[in-house]
């Protein structure tokens, strides 16, 4: 088993399917994800780890075989890329961050936007579920400390941006929209005996643009180029990563294959640090057992009962003090050998942030924030889901404690 590391470029949009389906013939419109899943990028590279292996040793693998052999074809990484078209290679300042939860773009009362922080507090109102959770009703609730009518967020952060807010150190003035754009491609089909439009094979689907015009700079335009940077398992069987282009997301669009180095995923130096509470936001999208509840964490009963367990490399147990989780994603997916779909599932989608006190009272110290970057948490660890990113978080004092 080698490990590989690679860009994955898209050379005309993508378009990755989301859970309405695809009936174009019925709707005539076909949709399109803002970003691709996890899933649908392995499904692409164990693909494209088959054909490398039939080309190689001359063979046809069963739909069978397929399947099973390239079960080891493992996601290990899995991070947006951005970059000035014409750039040689990625760094990591290249690399882009879902947007954390605990930050809200607001418009405050002089018409500016800007960035406020969610800073989670014991109380609160009680919330509305399904049963009745008094370890989840027990839990601090966010609180902003400005005003101001929230706007959407965009759906990225640049890597400086978002290693200053994990350092407490945030950038509260508003960021550019940071996503790729889409576009609407029209189709059609040419009726052979009238060489007229056929009306039934006429349809729009939207794609995902990985080239942006980003400004005008000295009279010469400025292109950005967007990529998934990927770090896998990659069985012996194939000659090497992907060779040549990939067919990635609907129709299969073509995918250039760059190579990467290995410290592009490497944690930046500062951003371990002693820290009274621990923040971890969602770098990927994580599959828990318990929908927004993290395995690990058990109820430990008392006035209030709270959450307590483990985090994964960490020794010691902690409490969990909130959790601020975005709508839920429901995932769908196509069984490709036995032609039929695959059983639906529902992640906690990235950018979820969950905030975390030693159980023992103690300080997180720097060694635990680095056994924690990129870590994987919940179930999917093949299809890189559940990795995180650790945080500084200081949490309110105890009554009387205060400064």
């Amino acid at each position: 088993m080698n490990d590989a590391r690679f860009a994955l470029l898209p050379r005309d949009g993508l378009s990755a399917k989301d859970g309405r389906g695809w009936y174009t013939s019925e709707v005539g419109r076909g949709h399109s994800l803002p970003w691709p899943l996890p899933t649908t990028v392995r499904g692409a590279l164990r693909a494209a780890w088959g054909h490398d292996v039939m080309a190689a040793e001359g063979i046809t693998l069963s739909p069978d075989r397929w399947e099973r052999d390239s079960e080891r074809v493992a996601l290990q990484r899995f991070i947006a890329l951005r970059r000035g078209l014409g750039e040689p290679s990625f760094t990591r300042d290249h690399r882009m961050w879902p947007v954390p939860a605990d930050a809200v773009r607001v418009l405050d009362a002089n018409g500016e936007e800007r960035v406020v922080s969610l800073q989670p507090r014991p109380g609160g109102a009680a919330t509305l579920g399904p049963d009745e959770d008094a370890a989840r009703e027990a839990l601090w609730h966010p609180r902003r400390e400005e005003g101001g009518k929230p706007l959407a967020p965009p759906l990225f952060w640049p890597e400086p941006r978002m290693m200053a807010w994990l350092r407490g150190a945030p950038d509260l003035l508003t960021p550019a929209p940071e996503a790729p754009s889409r576009r609407t491609d029209i189709h059609l089909a040419i009726d052979v005996a009238t060489q007229a439009a056929q009306d039934s094979m006429l349809h729009s689907r939207e794609v995902v643009e990985w080239l942006r015009a980003q400004r005008r700079e000295a009279g010469r335009l400025l292109v950005e180029e967007w990529a998934l940077g990927v770090a896998c398992a990659w069985p012996e069987l194939a000659d090497g990563p992907p060779r040549g282009p990939v067919g990635l997301g609907g129709r299969r669009r073509l995918t250039d294959v760059e190579r990467l180095d290995a410290d592009l995923f490497a944690m930046p130096e500062g951003l371990a640090q002693t820290t009274r509470g621990l923040r971890l936001v969602l770098a990927t999208p994580a599959e828990f057992r318990r929908g927004w509840l993290p395995d690990g964490l058990e109820l430990e009963s008392g006035t209030p009962p709270r959450y307590v367990g483990r985090l994964p490399g960490l020794a010691a147990p902690v409490v969990l003090r909130a959790a601020l989780v975005p709508r839920p994603l429901d995932v769908s997916g196509w069984d490709m050998v036995r032609r039929r779909p695959r059983p639906t599932r529902r992640w906690v989608p990235a950018g979820a942030v969950y905030f975390f006190e030693k159980h023992c009272g103690e300080d997180f110290t720097a060694d635990e924030l680095r056994a924690l970057w990129l870590a994987s948490w919940g179930g999917g660890h093949a299809e890189a889901l559940g990795q995180v990113l650790p945080g500084v978080w200081q949490p309110p004092l105890p009554h009387g404690q205060g400064a």
